[in-house]
């Protein structure tokens, strides 16, 4: 990112602009996760006719409210922590904080945020149904110069663990003018070495999702580090150039089930969508090798562009995570010129 020319406004809540929320039904929704919808917020213009920028709106989603109460608490609890870790964090490759409010009688919250264009994920899906191919190689690398630099922030000056990195929680701007990291309702504490002791510390836990773990993850570790970000970054790799999943081969045949169910979900088609709580730690067939490298797709080519992805694919998924290169490291390779 090129440095700004003037200081960026502090944009987390406009003085004397309170937060109005519709109901969820009257605004678009932008996607969807595990118990929670996010939707698009058109803004009014200020009143000398300035126009606002749109603003993302997360919440729980009706579904969850509807039907179990316990888990709409939990998510609208991981809805209030994310609002608190994104006011602290300044960082121009991770999604902005602009608000959080509740209305009179409604149980959940809202979280507004800086609103991009799309996710990392709805495009590889896109890509995936138009029968396109791989990422182009400069967008993967502009993706992991991005995103690499956001985690070097988190892991060494917020001391944070992004806890369930996947392509879904890589938001684009643009023509991947910018690619930001959101989804930070699960994030973990690091300590000042820069791990997370899970005995000494026994109220914490990593909940991410698990198709996208590190081994040390899915085997319960005692003591884990910022390398278990760095795996789950190495699948995103994976992602951008098998367009699904890591691990997930065998759920290639309902993608014709699903249709164009995701492509614009209201509430009331999301009881049919496919929830990403089913690939959640606990739920997935222990018989697939989750937390290994998966293999690419046989009879795979890729031209020499792709030869620092795919070297970056190899080291960050590396089962030893003292063997995974760090977020700075990444970011190093992708921007010093040989």
């Amino acid at each position: 990112m090129e440095t700004p020319r003037k200081p960026l406004r502090n944009l987390h809540l406009e003085v004397n602009t309170p937060l109005q929320v519709p109901a969820s039904p009257l605004m678009k929704t932008l996607g969807y996760g595990t118990g929670v919808n996010v939707y698009f917020l058109e803004r009014s213009p200020k009143p000398g006719g300035q126009i606002r920028s749109p603003w993302a709106i997360k919440r729980v989603s009706q579904r969850t409210r509807r039907t179990n109460y316990e888990h709409s608490k939990i998510f609208n609890e991981r809805i209030l922590k994310e609002a608190e870790i994104l006011k602290k964090l300044k960082h121009p490759n991770i999604v902005g904080f602009r608000a959080i409010a509740k209305k009179e009688n409604d149980e959940v919250d809202s979280l507004a945020l800086e609103c991009c264009s799309t996710s990392l994920g709805s495009i590889l899906e896109e890509r995936l149904d138009n029968e396109q191919g791989a990422l182009p190689a400069q967008y993967i690398k502009k993706m992991l110069t991005d995103i690499s630099s956001a985690l070097d922030y988190l892991h060494t000056d917020a001391m944070l663990l992004h806890g369930d990195l996947k392509s879904h929680n890589i938001l684009v701007k643009g023509d991947f003018e910018t690619c930001k990291l959101c989804d930070f309702g699960v994030s973990l504490p690091l300590n000042k070495e820069g791990k997370i002791n899970f005995k000494e510390n026994p109220d914490l836990r990593y909940v991410g999702t698990e198709l996208w773990c590190a081994p040390e993850i899915l085997l319960d570790e005692e003591e884990i580090d910022s390398k278990a970000d760095i795996f789950s970054l190495g699948l995103i790799i994976y992602e951008t150039i098998a367009l699904i999943p890591p691990h997930s081969r065998k759920l290639d045949d309902t993608e014709n089930e699903k249709g164009d169910d995701e492509e614009v979900i209201t509430e009331s088609e999301e009881e049919n969508s496919l929830d990403q709580s089913d690939f959640t730690l606990g739920s997935m067939d222990e018989s697939r090798p989750y937390g290994t490298r998966p293999p690419l797709p046989e009879a795979f080519e890729l031209s020499e562009e792709y030869n620092l992805i795919m070297e970056l694919f190899y080291l960050c998924t590396n089962q030893d995570p003292n063997s995974r290169p760090s977020a700075k490291v990444i970011h190093n390779s992708l921007t010093t010129k040989s």
